[in-house]
Formats: C-alpha cells, sequence, structure tokens
C-alpha cells in the first residue's frame, strides 16, 4: 500500500482499489463457473448408479454392458469432480479470499483517511460527493461481490 500524502495520492489509491475490485468480482464470477461443472460432474457421479441399481431392483435390469458403461461414466465424472475441486477451485478460492481481505483493508484505510484528507486538501463539495460514491461501491468487511 502506497503512502497517502495528500489528494492526488489518495485520488490515485482510489483507483488503483477500483481496478483491484473489478479484478475480484472477475474471480467471483470465475468462481461460478468453475462451481457448475463440478456441481453437474458430481451429481453424475451420484445420478447413475442410483439409476443403474434401480433398474437391477426391478427385474429386467441393464445389461453388465450398460452397467460397466454406466459406472466407467460415473467414475469418470466423480475423478472430474475430484481434479476441478482440487486443481482449479481451492486455489481460485484461495486467491480470491486473499484479494477480497486486501481492497477491504485498503478501502478501509482510505474510509478512515477520507475526511482527513478532504478538510486538508480543501476539497470542493463536488468532489467529496464524487468520492463518497465511489467508496460506497466497495463492500465492507463480509460484504458481497456480486
Amino acid at each position: 500500500m502506497a503512502a497517502i500524502d495528500g489528494g492526488a495520492a489518495f485520488l490515485r489509491t482510489l483507483a488503483a482499489a477500483e481496478r483491484r475490485l473489478a479484478g475480484v468480482q472477475a474471480l467471483s464470477a470465475r468462481r461460478r463457473r468453475v462451481r457448475r461443472p463440478r456441481i453437474a460432474s458430481a451429481s453424475l457421479a451420484v445420478l447413475i448408479p442410483g439409476f443403474l441399481a434401480v433398474a437391477a431392483t426391478m427385474g429386467d435390469g441393464p445389461g453388465s454392458l450398460l452397467v460397466a458403461v454406466g459406472l466407467a461414466v460415473s467414475a469418470l465424472s466423480l475423478a472430474a469432480c475430484v481434479t476441478l475441486l482440487l486443481r482449479i477451485e481451492r486455489p481460485l478460492n484461495r486467491r480470491f479470499m486473499e484479494e477480497r481481505r486486501a481492497v477491504i483493508e485498503e478501502v478501509n484505510r482510505m474510509r478512515e483517511l477520507f475526511p482527513h484528507v478532504a478538510e486538508r486538501d480543501r476539497w470542493e463539495e463536488r468532489l467529496k460527493r464524487s468520492v463518497r460514491e465511489r467508496l460506497s461501491r466497495f463492500p465492507v468487511e463480509g460484504g458481497s461481490y456480486r
């Protein structure tokens, strides 16, 4: 974090924080996109054996080839689910949480400094309103990034 020693530095830091917020929002969207195929593959891994078990109990169950194919697809779906979780989703979640925490800390610091910088640099009311509005776009601790 750069030192905020005046109004110009404050505005530069605010612009940088807005860019970081856009990055955090993009990470959040990517997390949602990654989660969908993982949920779909986990659903397949559960539903296929369940369907095969129900079909087997109804008497004229599926042939052994169909059972083998169904179980293979189920195993592949489970492997895809685990791979998505371990290789993509967890690192993405860690990165999202780190970035989110950094943005919140930086903006909380700026919220504390804002009245002092505005008073010291004798900002016009229009500029103060603009900065307040820009700061209000950031979530507070535990806020939403949708």
